[in-house]
């Protein structure tokens, strides 16, 4: 509701993804913004509460630095392995939803967090986890018969991909609860209207917010492929 804090985060969120490879200017640019936001809270503080420039900070970094690792995983790692993590991070949670979506439909009888999101059943979650675990296999083997023809080989560690896709799946529902706990505290059905029938960016990618970070981290600790 405060044009200036409004105006200080989406110019920080646009930046992000430019900066994340330059380390030194993203903490810069980061500090600048803290210093802002307090700048701005002791101007306006009769207006301005702590509550808004908390949640302001709280999504600016949380949406532009969990992205901005969809756009390092596409671009460092190569066209091979970049589109690779591109369709973990963004597959898994994304086959996640839709398995819960549609196990919740025919299966769903207990409710998984009836406050939070009443039409969210135990049964849809653990479909999730299965519809994603066998359609990120099925997108794994079509991603390396596409980097062999068309890229740089790469090889996919099946076996860790298993491993890993259930907490990816986990994760995602962990996003997208969390963001309906803060529409539901805030009084809003969705976070805006620029999608037609599902709502604005962050109801598209809310479930992504926590895997995206996570994939990045797996690339570097326990890669799921390759190049060869």
């Amino acid at each position: 509701k405060h044009r200036g804090l409004a105006v200080l985060s989406l110019l920080v969120s646009a930046a992000v993804p430019f900066l994340v490879s330059v380390p030194g200017w993203l903490l810069l640019a980061c500090y600048l913004y803290l210093a802002a936001l307090f700048l701005l809270l002791l101007r306006f503080h009769e207006k301005l509460h702590i509550e808004q420039v908390a949640m302001g900070l709280l999504f600016t970094l949380l949406v532009s630095f969990s992205l901005s690792t969809v756009v390092v995983l596409r671009d460092r790692l190569g066209t091979g392995l970049g589109v690779f993590y591109t369709m973990v991070a963004l597959g898994s949670a994304w086959l996640s939803d839709t398995g819960a979506y549609f196990s919740g439909r025919l299966f769903g009888k207990h409710k998984l967090a009836p406050y939070v999101s009443p039409k969210k059943t135990v049964e849809g979650a653990i479909g999730g986890v299965v519809v994603s675990e066998l359609l990120m296999l099925a997108i794994a083997w079509l991603c390396a018969a596409a980097a062999r023809t068309f890229w740089v080989p790469i090889q996919v560690h099946y076996h860790r991909l298993l491993l890993v896709v259930p907490i990816l799946s986990v994760m995602s529902m962990v996003g997208d609860l969390s963001a309906s706990v803060i529409k539901r505290q805030y009084g809003v059905k969705d976070y805006g209207s620029i999608i037609p029938g599902h709502g604005g960016i962050m109801d598209r990618f809310d479930s992504a917010l926590m895997v995206a970070p996570l994939v990045f981290l797996l690339s570097l600790w326990f890669p799921l492929a390759v190049q060869l």
